[in-house]
């Protein structure tokens, strides 16, 4: 197996690996669309839409946890007004 062959073949298992782990890790699909949302929150402000994602993923990550799917050091989501705060008062931080 020539070394482009065996790094393809790596690189395919990690990645399948990291799908399959997703939503272990809290990437449901509002999860994954309300920081996709937040990363903008700074150019477009808090929106009625990114708060009702917040609070649906919220619950999400919630539920998640009573079940035990969801790890207990999982950081969390971060809340649209502390990334909207953070823009405002300049801190460099990109809002997760």
């Amino acid at each position: 197996m020539t070394d482009m062959k065996r790094l393809g073949a790596v690189l395919l298992l990690v990645a399948t690996g990291l799908v399959a782990a997703g939503p272990a890790l809290g990437q449901t699909a509002t999860v994954v669309e309300y920081q996709r949302l937040l990363a903008q929150v700074c150019q477009k402000k808090i929106t009625p839409e990114m708060v009702r994602l917040y609070e649906a993923a919220e619950k999400e990550l919630d539920a998640a946890r009573a079940r035990g799917e969801q790890e207990s050091n999982f950081f969390g989501l971060r809340d649209p007004q502390r990334a909207y705060d953070d823009c405002m008062q300049g801190t460099g931080v990109t809002p997760r």
